[in-house]
């Protein structure tokens, strides 16, 4: 008789624990969200590649798949802004192999929030600009944000990249 009444009081004590810790809750604030300034302005974009693609099965990669992001160096987080942007891709040397000129509704089109946050995720196609049949380069990318509202930014490092085959 001791010994279930000394399991049903264990049992007991369990059972009130679980039901006490299921009407825990934090009573800390939660963290204000981040509120950017109403005049931000990217000064910056960032490119972030992935893997070129052969998309016509050539032997020579023609889609560079990438993330572009873009910044105002007095907000931490990446933001979305009206405009257009150039890509160029160069030689080592700096010669010029391609160019691309993405339009503002393209550019808007491409909005995704990714970790980062604000992201553009686009594709820029080789073959647009020049054959993607062309000797093994280490090429390097960089772009120019172009606002509606006049605004520009640009990538302070050039990315490398390597095409042709």
């Amino acid at each position: 008789m001791r010994q279930s009444l000394w399991h049903s009081l264990c049992v007991l004590g369990v059972l009130s624990a679980c039901v006490g810790l299921a009407g825990c809750v934090a009573d800390e604030p939660k963290r204000p969200q981040l509120k950017p300034p109403a005049d931000l302005r990217p000064d910056l974009l960032m490119i972030a590649v992935y893997p070129l693609l052969d998309d016509d099965n050539n032997g020579y990669p023609d889609t560079i798949p990438m993330v572009v992001y873009l910044w105002d160096d007095r907000y931490p987080l990446p933001l979305w802004a009206d405009g257009s942007i150039h890509f160029s891709l160069t030689s080592e040397t700096g010669q010029t192999i391609a160019e691309w000129d993405v339009p503002a509704d393209v550019v808007a089109a491409s909005r995704r929030r990714d970790q980062v946050g604000a992201a553009h995720h686009m594709t820029l196609d080789i073959r647009d600009a020049t054959s993607d049949v062309l000797p093994l380069t280490n090429a390097r990318l960089s772009g120019e944000f172009i606002g509606t509202d006049g605004t520009r930014a640009e990538t302070k490092r050039l990315l490398g990249i390597q095409i042709g085959s």
